[in-house]
């Protein structure tokens, strides 16, 4: 691909700035099962998206088809389209600036003896590890690469390479006729030294924990809800801290920047270069150097997430959150690095706050339960019973109603255990006052 030949053709069209951006993905993926290499499949992917500006007007394309014979094609499409957008707000494309980019340690990628190894020794340590669990459902190791490249008209010229690898499993269990599953997975950096105990022990102790389960009376309780499922839940809700749900009117925090929302004790920071996660970026998908933003400080909502288009709007600067969730999808605002910051108290030292309550360990059908608007949520759920202090009973088929702006209102204290996981969303354990809870 002739990028100076592309950029000379989108002047001669009309096209006031152009942009090329670039995706290189590539992957390898292991399923195991019963004692032996079920699959493996790898694959080479190049994405390519186009933005440009004409008559001030944003236009995209994308194609996995990049040679250069198909250039006067997509730049006469993208024409077209400008032709056809109503939208009277000015666009334009960023020009270069200053990026720092440290270095930072990309996962090893692993020989396929060791990756075997490691998928057959847990396997066995997964069906030892209790005389009820039966089956692993699912044992799959993935490795992800990819590069990143965006150069435009203005002279941007920006590349970043970006790695993850994840270890995926599932125990199934049973005792008398009940049957229960969990599943799990966690960031591997070298699969030759990486010790998979913990990891074992934490899949194989909610697997077994759900047999016996039972469904908790209905009433008000209070709660703890684990890292995460906290994780997902506040994930799911995340875009209403993004200026795209603000200019629409959409988001529930709408009206309430430099407001309490939540409790004192909250803390939401988005760094999407953040040196504890998995995933880093120097700059986002628009070529605007990340940075960390402090979003809801003391409960107090400090920062709208923003990309170009959103920042415009609302009359202030891009904050490096506008991503795309593939090559071929349209940059939007979005978190990244994202989450609330740990407390001082140990799991353990939750439930003992708590003395009485329930402690939620898993959503279900998180999205169909979710109001975005209004910030309400009722989802079915299990977890344990939280008596005296310590974790009791397993509990299930119990549904947990709320919202999640009044649940952050009322917290009772935040655990010490958030850890970033393949997402880019991670929070801690949190213990609540109440949540309603309708059972049997």
């Amino acid at each position: 691909m002739d990028k100076n030949r592309w950029f000379a053709c989108a002047k001669e069209a009309g096209f006031e700035s152009f942009e090329i951006y670039q995706l290189l993905n590539e992957e390898r993926s292991f399923t195991w099962f019963e004692g032996e290499l079920d699959s493996y499949v790898t694959s080479h992917v190049l994405g390519t998206a186009f933005r440009g500006v004409i008559d001030s007007k944003m236009v995209n394309a994308s194609s996995e088809d990049t040679s250069d014979d198909q250039m006067e094609d997509v730049i006469a499409s993208m024409k077209q389209q400008a032709q056809m957008i109503s939208n009277e707000e000015k666009a334009d494309l960023r020009k270069p600036e200053e990026i720092k980019q440290e270095d930072k340690q990309i996962p090893v990628s692993a020989n396929a003896d060791v990756i075997r190894a490691l998928l057959g020794e847990t396997e066995k340590k997964i069906l030892a590890f209790d005389e009820r669990i039966f089956q692993v459902t699912d044992l799959v190791y993935e490795e992800s690469r990819t590069i990143r490249t965006i150069v435009n008209t203005y002279g941007m010229d920006l590349k970043e390479v970006s790695g993850i690898n994840v270890l995926v499993a599932g125990a199934a269990a049973k005792e008398n006729e009940e049957i229960r599953n969990h599943y799990e997975f966690e960031p591997v950096d070298d699969a030759a030294s990486f010790d998979s105990d913990d990891f074992v022990k934490q899949l194989c102790e909610k697997t077994v924990g759900k047999l016996g389960a039972s469904t908790p009376a209905s009433g008000e309780y209070p709660v703890i809800i684990e890292r995460g499922a906290f994780t997902q839940l506040f994930g799911a809700y995340s875009s209403m801290f993004c200026g795209d749900a603000f200019r629409k009117g959409i988001s529930p925090l709408c009206g309430k920047l430099n407001e309490k929302i939540f409790s004192e004790e909250i803390e939401i920071i988005d760094d999407p270069n953040d040196s504890r996660a998995v995933q880093r970026y120097a700059f986002d998908d628009e070529g605007c150097p990340a940075k960390r933003k402090t979003v809801v400080e003391k409960g107090v909502l400090k920062t709208i997430l923003h990309d170009e288009t959103t920042a415009r709007a609302a009359g202030t600067e891009s904050t490096g959150n506008g991503f795309r969730s593939g090559y071929s999808t349209p940059v939007d605002a979005r978190v990244m690095n994202f989450g609330i910051e740990n407390g001082p108290h140990t799991p353990d030292e939750l439930m003992a706050i708590i003395h009485n309550g329930i402690l939620i360990t898993d959503f279900a059908g998180l999205h169909a339960g979710l109001n975005h608007v209004t910030g309400d949520f009722s989802l079915q759920c299990s977890g344990y019973a939280v008596k005296d202090g310590k974790k009791a009973e397993g509990l299930t088929l119990f549904t947990a109603a709320g919202n999640i702006i009044s649940l952050l209102d009322h917290v009772t204290a935040i655990g010490n255990d958030r850890r970033w996981g393949a997402g880019s969303v991670s929070c801690p354990s949190i213990a609540f006052e109440s949540l309603s809870i309708s059972g049997s």
